[in-house]
């Protein structure tokens, strides 16, 4: 076998390792495409279905240069100390189906499945492939972590309503691939709407405890404000949300911060089309794949930008009346 096959070998499986991590900003499910959720709830027995889409981009440079990966590199031939280009693409359809237990506590369930993407382009710094450049591509597809939550709106009083969400995260994915965390994990929010109509204004303070496989912080705190705004009555609103989080990844503490525009159409009373359009502010420092070699999928990153879309529809079950709220 030659020098350049075993490389071109050991760059595709590379391309396995580093993994895409694009999920939700947050894990709780909220009126999509917003992140930030609102109090409402469906009604007793009535049911809400949710068919969500999101595609993640994400694309950052890096110098292999950890003693780790070089002497792996020399032991088969060829030093892997040299830049590395990677762009990570992630296709994320999202089935949700909510329930209302009783008129002010609904149970959601969302189960994501994922097809994901990585482009590598590695140029050497040693013979004998110095300043030769390899290209591989990797995919992984999939089910990831699935989602089930309790909303419980507790307050009511004239335009201001209260409600807590607990929600637990089942390791459904497969985390070597890049499809999900790997650990059992939970989360809890408080969340306010003020209806100040035409405008709704949504604040949500979160705890998530992120138990994974990943080597991520394992406590993330979470808050965020969205404002609705009807520019037609019960048919056409805009949506604005903005928030951050603290980051997952232990070697930066900058916090992951995030703006987020879009638009929901609603044709008719039980039925809501959506788009929407998510940016990050991610400084480069949280970009240090190289030092991250005991991820047992390599690295992990979150996207520059996503792309959201989605319907949703309401109905109601026997005996159940819609609540307007």
């Amino acid at each position: 076998m030659t020098i350049i096959t075993k490389c071109r070998i050991r760059c595709g499986k590379g391309a396995c390792f580093i993994s895409l991590m694009l999920t939700t900003f947050s894990p709780a499910l909220a009126l999509h495409p917003l992140i930030t959720d609102d109090t409402g709830t469906q009604g007793k027995k009535n049911f809400e279905l949710e068919f969500g889409y999101q595609y993640d981009r994400d694309s950052f440079k890096w110098i292999d240069s950890h003693p780790e990966s070089i002497l792996t590199g020399e032991l088969q031939g060829q030093s892997n100390l040299g830049r590395v280009r990677n762009r990570d693409e992630a296709n994320t359809i999202t089935l949700t189906l909510s329930y209302g237990i009783i008129d002010n506590l609904d149970v959601v369930i969302g189960l994501p499945y994922q097809y994901t993407k990585t482009r590598e382009r590695r140029t050497y710094f040693s013979p004998p492939l110095e300043f030769v450049s390899l290209k591989s591509t990797s995919t992984a597809s999939g089910l990831t972590d699935a989602i089930t939550e309790f909303k419980w709106k507790f307050y009511e009083y004239k335009m201001l309503n209260l409600a807590l969400k607990p929600g637990i995260i089942f390791p459904a994915g497969d985390a070597y691939r890049g499809l999900g965390v790997g650990k059992l994990g939970g989360y809890g929010y408080a969340i306010a709407t003020a209806d100040l109509t035409p405008v709704v204004a949504h604040l949500n303070l979160g705890y998530l405890r992120n138990q994974n496989i990943l080597n991520e912080r394992e406590d993330i705190w979470h808050a965020s404000l969205a404002f609705e705004f009807w520019v037609v009555k019960d048919y056409l609103r805009l949506v604005t949300n903005a928030g951050c989080e603290r980051n997952r990844y232990k070697w930066s503490n900058f916090p992951d911060v995030f703006v987020l525009g879009g638009i929901i159409a609603s044709p008719t009373e039980n039925v809501d089309i959506d788009l929407g359009f998510n940016y990050r502010f991610l400084p480069r420092v949280t970009h240090r794949p190289g030092a991250q070699y005991n991820y047992p999928v390599g690295i992990a990153t979150r996207p520059d930008y996503s792309l959201l879309g989605g319907i949703t529809i309401r109905f109601s079950g026997s005996g159940g009346e819609k609540n307007k709220n």
